[in-house]
């Protein structure tokens, strides 16, 4: 009996920790893609970032950059999302290539996160 309760605290114990194991934030973004939600992909932009969403391109504000895309997430229901290239082995910095599948056609979106603190930001985004 004892070995029986070793192995079940040992199988909780892993179970527990791969449960509240750090979320990958490349996974939480791309999500964040896949269901059109900008106002949760916000949580993660920088103070200021380098937006280029088809032939426009600026750099905006935090607040400035959930409303672009807000109005392109409005005008292109997602569908799907297809990872292209995960950049992940910098501990400083994340590089995303995916493809978008919305209801009016197919995107490609890139994104930069750095790391800012203990928290990655996001401070370019294309959608071409």
């Amino acid at each position: 009996m004892r070995k029986f309760t070793c192995l079940f605290l040992l199988f909780f114990y892993v179970a527990h920790a791969s449960a509240t194991k750090f979320t990958d934030v490349i996974d939480d973004v791309s999500l964040h893609f896949q269901t059109g939600n900008s106002k949760e992909l916000s949580k993660y932009f920088s103070t200021s970032m380098s937006i280029a969403l088809r032939q426009d391109e600026g750099v905006y504000s935090k607040v400035q950059s959930e409303i672009i895309l807000r109005e392109f997430f409005n005008r292109n229901s997602p569908e799907s999302i297809e990872f292209v290239h995960r950049l992940d082995s910098n501990p400083n910095f994340r590089y995303v290539v995916l493809n978008l599948k919305t209801n009016s056609g197919l995107f490609r979106v890139s994104y930069k996160l750095v790391s800012e603190g203990s928290q990655y930001k996001m401070t370019e985004l294309r959608i071409e």
